[in-house]
């Protein structure tokens, strides 16, 4: 039987190397050799000669694990800055955009799955989730098989998040909700279909139901049971605003954390988006439990939701990473920006010193890896790990002449890539996609965004 001949890539002329291995080495003039995916090496000086390699000149830019992206709402690009919900807080807000999904569709999803990654790509992202909690009754069958389907066009490797609501409430209507049988199915049909397991995953399931508003207890449990007896992680909403903590109280006589926790929903396996209104009660559990927080900074201030108690939980043990969350409340999907945003946004609250560049880009790498359990083989540029690598520009208009580069990566600015490689394969060449005609991609989107604005504000 005929080998199949091994795929060498060589990414030469790297300025900064940085690997985000235990001695958070940053290599100067560097080199990156990868076999099949998988790094085989990294060095400094001159690169290595190597047979039938296809070698990528890296223009003298600064190399980083590539970005890992753990909370979105891919769909909700199709509702950027609509204007009847831009200055609400999120539960009004998150009301207010409801009934222009009404009649949602696989088809839709797909093109507004492929905008959001394109987005991500170019930021630097090669792993992001998809927190996908819209099922109409009508015509949803496949819904988020679109997401992985265009996901896999995209080249990006993708956790999509099968969410769910099962309890109608003042911001989620009846027709977005479905019986606990139905998506307990459907989990199970996408974990068959979809999701990969081991070293270079592309495609990966997690189970997701959307929040305690719209979620019985026994839906949370009976998820959490089904995801750990197929081993797949556990994504959710939790402590997002005051008014959802007091909510709880109110109608579950419990904050939200303490009443997933009570319904089996804490521990590695899980990770919480936005995490903001924690007591210190709660961090405690949190980090004791190892309990994972995505944190959407960008999103965050743009509802007014308030600040994530990053550095008490990242001290105590769990995983804080990025998320840009949904396109209609960031309203882009910028992971580097979101970095960028973790570190002012700390030190607003806690002065200067309170974190580092190099801090922010670990949530934006290791902590994302953690977070989504791929820290065995994403997350740091080391031989064994797959050649995920967001080779950014020196040096841009607004980061000219920094004094440390791989600083003004987080301090200035946030740039896009100029090379993105998803296990060794050029997905971003000198700032364009590969295989993809953008242009022609963003008018369908246009065109499918304008058909909801139209049916939503008639």
């Amino acid at each position: 039987m005929a080998m199949t001949p091994s795929q060498r890539t060589l990414l030469k002329n790297i300025g900064y190397l940085v690997t985000m291995d235990p001695e958070r080495r940053v290599l100067r003039n560097a080199w990156l050799l990868a076999e099949d995916g998988v790094i085989c090496s990294v060095g400094t000086g001159p690169a290595p000669r190597v047979a039938k390699a296809t070698v990528v000149d890296a223009r003298g830019g600064i190399a980083l694990p590539g970005l890992i992206n753990t909370h979105h709402h891919m769909f909700q690009n199709l509702a950027r800055a609509f204007e009847p919900i831009a200055s609400l807080p999120l539960l009004p807000w998150l009301a207010g955009h409801m009934p222009l999904w009404r009649h949602f569709n696989p088809d839709d999803l797909y093109v507004a799955t492929q905008v959001a990654c394109a987005e991500l790509m170019l930021s630097g992202c090669t792993l992001t989730s998809d927190h996908h909690y819209l099922f109409p009754r009508d015509g949803s069958a496949g819904m988020l098989d679109a997401g992985f389907n265009a996901a896999a066009a995209m080249g990006i490797r993708y956790v999509g998040c099968r969410g769910s609501v099962n309890l109608p409430s003042d911001i989620m209507p009846d027709w977005a909700c479905q019986d606990l049988d139905v998506i307990l199915a459907d989990c199970q049909r996408l974990h068959d279909r979809f999701h990969q397991r081991g070293a270079g995953a592309m495609s990966q399931v997690a189970f997701a139901p959307c929040t305690v508003f719209g979620c019985s207890g026994e839906h949370y449990r009976q998820s959490a049971r089904l995801g750990r007896s197929l081993g797949v992680r556990l994504h959710t909403h939790c402590g997002e605003t005051i008014p959802e903590n007091q909510d709880a109280v109110k109608v579950l006589g419990s904050r939200p954390f303490p009443y997933m926790a009570r319904h089996e929903w804490e521990g590695e396996d899980v990770w919480l988006a936005h995490g903001i209104h924690f007591n210190d009660r709660e961090v405690a559990r949190l980090t004791k439990t190892r309990t994972g927080v995505a944190h959407c900074p960008c999103s965050n201030m743009r509802l007014g939701s308030g600040v994530c108690r990053v550095n008490d939980l990242r001290r105590g043990g769990s995983p804080v990473s990025l998320g840009v969350d949904g396109s209609a409340s960031n309203d882009s999907g910028h992971l580097l920006n979101e970095a960028r945003l973790a570190l002012l946004l700390t030190r607003v609250v806690h002065g200067a010193e309170a974190m580092t560049p190099e801090a922010s880009l670990e949530m934006a790498t290791l902590d994302g890896a953690r977070n989504l359990g791929r820290l065995a083989d994403l997350g740091s540029l080391e031989p064994g790990k797959c050649a995920d690598v967001a080779v950014f520009p020196l040096e841009d208009l607004f980061s000219n002449g920094a004094h440390n580069p791989v600083h003004g990566l987080v301090l200035c600015h946030a740039r896009q890539v100029d090379t993105l490689l998803v296990h060794g394969q050029v997905r971003v060449r000198e700032g364009q996609l590969v295989g993809v005609d953008l242009p022609k991609l963003l008018a369908k989107h246009r065109k499918v965004a304008r058909r909801y604005h139209d049916g939503a504000v008639k």
